[in-house]
């Protein structure tokens, strides 16, 4: 049973439950970060090293076999308990040197790391950084991310998380679109402007509603999901919108409007495993975060 358990690789395994989950090769290739015909090959061996077909193959995609099916619990098990090890392992280690992967949104991962990052990597030449932007939360109990900048507190078990500040919010406006349009005076004066807002996203309605004013994606003359997007949008001129105090103080060519209304700040997070929170590279990298980011527009 050992010796048959053995030809079994935990990468073939791995790229099984990528597919599974995925229903595809190329998908499964793109969440592993690996080739398409490398995810094939891994699952062709463990059919032929399991003597059974997992998947039926159609222009559709990847279909678990009953058989596939019967052996997906098992295989996120497998999954559960390898990156348990893994954490546990990096929580071991002791060597300052090595990558950290962080995990930020856009405004974070583009506008603020970059620019406060090369001080810590000057001051720390044996540790490498990884960045994964996106807006999406990396999930760090699967080692996603060893660190993770949010813009709420974070709930999953057990993890280690510390409040740095809290980030304002105000509307802005290019000052010339603001001399041809005039100022609004209230919130229901935006529907008389170019507002930007958000296309699918209802954070912005939410926060309207918060305030005694219903708006409609249609009182939006700008709609876009992407905050930076909103940020280019608002320097150029392309109307009124919604963005860091702390940024637009940096940009003399954008005026604050509507100050009176006070829209309800973020909060600014960092978090890690509690498995890893020892590491002294990844112990390096929250210090550091957690002051800099105190103050992340200065």
């Amino acid at each position: 049973m050992y010796t048959s358990v053995m030809r079994y690789s935990w990468d073939y395994i791995r790229t099984f439950q990528a597919v599974s989950e995925t229903g595809s090769l190329s998908a499964a290739a793109r969440a592993l970060q690996i080739t398409q015909p490398t995810v094939g090959r891994h699952i062709d061996l463990l059919e032929d090293a399991l003597n059974m077909p997992l998947f039926v193959r159609s222009r559709e995609g990847m279909t678990l076999t009953k058989k596939g099916a019967d052996l997906v619990a098992e295989a996120a098990m497998m999954e559960t308990a390898a990156t348990g090890f893994e954490r546990r392992a990096a929580g071991l280690d002791e060597d300052v040197t090595g990558v950290v992967r962080i995990s930020a949104n856009e405004i974070f991962g583009v506008v603020i790391l970059p620019r406060i990052l090369p001080k810590f990597m000057q001051d720390n030449p044996g540790i490498e950084i990884e960045l994964i932007v996106s807006n999406s939360t990396a999930n760090l109990l699967q080692r996603d991310a060893d660190v993770a900048i949010r813009m709420f507190r974070p709930t999953q078990n057990d993890l280690v998380a510390r409040k740095i500040a809290d980030l304002s919010l105000g509307f802005f406006g290019r000052r010339n679109y603001l001399n041809e349009n005039g100022e609004p005076k209230s919130l229901s004066d935006l529907r008389s402007h170019r507002f930007i807002g958000m296309d699918r996203e209802t954070s912005l309605i939410d926060v309207g509603k918060m305030l005694g004013e219903t708006f409609t994606p249609g009182d939006f003359a700008f709609r876009c999901d992407n905050i930076l997007t909103h940020i280019e949008a608002i320097r150029s001129g392309v109307g009124i919108g919604v963005t860091h105090q702390g940024l637009a103080a940096h940009w003399p060519e954008v005026d604050q409007v509507l100050p009176h209304i006070q829209l309800p700040s973020l909060d600014l997070w960092i978090a890690c495993h509690s498995e890893v929170q020892h590491n002294k590279r990844i112990r390096a990298v929250m210090d550091f975060l957690g002051e800099a980011l105190q103050s992340p527009y200065d």
